[in-house]
């Protein structure tokens, strides 16, 4: 794998370091160098290199591209996973037996659950509240853990619910044997506090462990690392810019990661500041919006373009991403599946989805997908079918980790060996019924219903599912069919390209929320809802506010390649455009 001096450099050093890196500037490619380094140090040994990610987007995007670049049989010497996952594989849920409540196990709850609404309910109509509302419901997924143990986050600090209703809802979860997101991280803390054998169990197997996007990372989990690291058995390679830190809402400060560094004694002066990624004009305007030290450059292939960024203003959404930006990708020949349309909420995504969608543009996004993720056969049904209709093969890594996901969820039982040579066979006996039946049933809902009955039975006869769990997976396909027929999908006439969009989404243009976007490029970008109330939010106060505001407006730029739109519109009562793109506040692309 070919590297830069700076990429080298860090990829060489062997010891704790902090790397700081700009947008686009190949963090993903040293990631997995230095992974591959490192795996040659632990390869024939019972160690491992962890390396903690912030979306299962981000894992798939690296466990696929280190598959290019490992020996067969390397799989048991490394997990990629998000923070989420590490501490339920590796601390909760082998350990949750010491925790009251847990000791006859647990189930993981998910705010797309039904069980998750139900408890929601309850705990509002406790509150006089008898028809939540949607955001109401969420706002209960949106608490997080202090280290002290205390509730906090977006709904406490806004007074939507009280310290008092979040550890009444612990509570009630945790006696019905569920465990949410923020207690996975808490009580895995308070694992390794109590229990020094686990704290040398974790530190004895993992060698490195290597931090993708540290700068997002929030105090429990920084305690986590700083107590694995306080046992001097693991060293860490910490990868973010602070420049691009957007979660301060779940939990994540900046700071931490300075700190961090220097608790750890980390290396803090190597840095890549080369983006391979953005054109010059566009790195030339967010150096306007953030002045990067050292100035961010422009290299690679998008040295060539010299399109301008451009304000465009109308009297309706609909018209500006119709009269202006599916032009402008049509006249540049960029792709429709490398373009992107970004908002700083879902609010305004979800009604333009529905408009482009009926105009016959077809999208990835809000309001694209029409039954809910978490429906146990739902993910498993999206790779293979992305991989009927685009086979690439990195997607096989991907449908690989997938069925090993899919049988996690069903029986709550990890099955490593599904990364070996007998997980591949696997892989392929899937794709083989996939494929058969794809010949036999042209519909996609036909489709679902065989493939699902297939697969079982693949894996229950591999000893991976039980008689129950095998009529869970095919059970689940009704469960899909309601929920596409509750949201008015003609079922008639759906096809096997339609459900794998999802997963090989490269023909479909993306609509995402800025904070989504982190992670991706695109080659067209065009960012809506750019007003005075929506970025910053309206509510944003603090110096503190208005920054992160900044952060998230340059991330959302720095997705872009080529072109880049701001858009801003007449409908509905809005103020005038984002401080982030006048003369003197912001990118001076637009007057005040």
């Amino acid at each position: 794998m070919i590297l830069t001096v700076e990429q080298r450099k860090a990829v060489e050093y062997h010891d704790n370091l902090m790397l700081a890196a700009c947008p686009g500037s190949g963090k993903t490619r040293v990631i997995i160098s230095k992974l591959s380094r490192l795996l040659d140090e632990v390869r024939h040994t019972s160690r491992m290199v962890g390396c903690v990610t912030y979306t299962n987007s981000a894992v798939h995007e690296i466990e696929g591209r280190l598959r290019q670049n490992v020996q067969p049989g390397d799989e048991i010497n490394y997990d990629i996973c998000t923070i989420h996952s590490f501490c339920l594989n590796y601390i909760f849920r082998p350990f949750c037996h010491l925790i009251n409540g847990y000791k006859k196990g647990f189930s993981v709850l998910t705010p797309e659950s039904d069980e998750y609404e139900k408890f929601a309910s309850i705990i509002f109509s406790k509150m006089g509240i008898q028809q939540p509302s949607h955001i109401e419901i969420l706002s209960l997924s949106e608490l997080r853990v202090t280290l002290a143990g205390q509730p906090t986050g977006n709904p406490i600090e806004r007074g939507l619910l009280t310290p008092e209703i979040a550890l009444e809802y612990w509570l009630m979860i945790k006696a019905k044997g569920y465990v949410d997101f923020s207690n996975i991280i808490y009580y895995s803390l308070l694992l390794l506090r109590e229990n020094q054998y686990i704290l040398s169990y974790l530190s004895a197997k993992f060698a490195w462990i290597l931090v993708d996007e540290f700068q997002d990372t929030t105090d429990l989990q920084v305690e986590i690392l700083s107590l694995i690291a306080g046992v001097n058995r693991t060293k860490l390679m910490l990868v973010g810019d602070p420049h691009q830190s957007i979660f301060r809402f779940a939990g994540a400060r900046p700071d931490l990661a300075e700190n961090f560094a220097a608790k750890i004694n980390a290396r803090t002066d190597i840095s890549l500041t080369v983006n391979f990624r953005s054109s010059q004009p566009i790195i030339e305007l967010a150096q306007v919006l953030i002045p990067r030290s050292p100035v961010m450059s422009a290299k690679g292939s998008s040295i060539k373009f010299t399109e301008k960024p451009r304000w465009i203003h109308g009297a309706n959404l609909f018209e500006v991403i119709t009269d202006h930006f599916l032009p402008a990708i049509e006249g540049l020949d960029i792709p429709l599946g490398d373009s992107a349309i970004l908002a700083p909420t879902w609010f305004s995504l979800f009604p333009l989805g529905r408009m482009l969608r009926e105009y016959g543009v077809r999208i990835v996004g809000p309001g694209a997908r029409p039954y809910r993720r978490n429906i146990y056969f739902a993910p498993l049904a999206e790779q293979i079918c992305g991989y009927l209709v685009d086979r690439r093969p990195e997607s096989i890594a991907s449908i690989e980790r997938t069925i090993f996901n899919t049988i996690l969820d069903l029986t709550g039982r990890s099955y490593y060996d599904l990364f070996s040579y007998k997980g591949r066979v696997i892989v392929y006996r899937l794709l083989q019924h996939a494929d058969s039946l794809a010949k036999l049933f042209s519909g996609g809902v036909d489709w679902l219903e065989e493939a699902a009955k297939a697969f079982a039975n693949v894996l229950f006869y591999e000893e991976y599912l039980t008689t129950n769990e095998k009529n869970k997976l095919v059970l689940s396909v009704e469960e899909m069919k309601r929920d596409m027929l509750r949201n008015r999908v003609d079922t008639q006439n759906l096809t096997i390209e339609d459900l794998g969009i999802y997963a090989s989404p490269h023909s479909a243009l993306k609509l995402a929320s800025l904070h989504f976007s982190k992670g991706h490029e695109y080659m067209a970008v065009a960012m809506i809802d750019l007003h005075e109330g929506r970025i910053p939010f309206y509510q944003s106060q603090t110096v503190d506010d208005i920054e992160e505001a900044k952060r998230l407006f340059y991330v959302g730029m720095t997705r872009a390649k080529r072109l880049l739109l701001f858009i801003t519109d007449d409908s509905g009562k809005r103020n005038g455009p984002s401080r982030f793109l006048c003369n003197g506040t912001g990118i001076g692309i637009c007057d005040s």
